[in-house]
């Protein structure tokens, strides 16, 4: 008869290595940057802000 022996920090080596990749995968998915909100028109960029012109199309932009 065989007498299997584990190595006793195992289980918590597995448990900071769980915790370190759930980290991980929740740092990357708050660096993550949210998607660019596309205006369809001018009507509806100028609804939202008359800034926002400017930012879009440069300095010379004119509402």
């Amino acid at each position: 008869m065989r007498v299997r022996r584990t190595n006793p920090f195992a289980n918590y080596t597995l448990s900071i290595a769980e915790q370190y990749e759930s980290t991980r995968q929740r740092v990357e998915e708050a660096e993550k940057k949210p998607a660019r909100k596309v205006y369809h028109s001018m009507d509806a960029m100028l609804q939202e802000c008359v800034f926002l012109g400017a930012t879009r199309f440069g300095t010379n932009y004119i509402a």
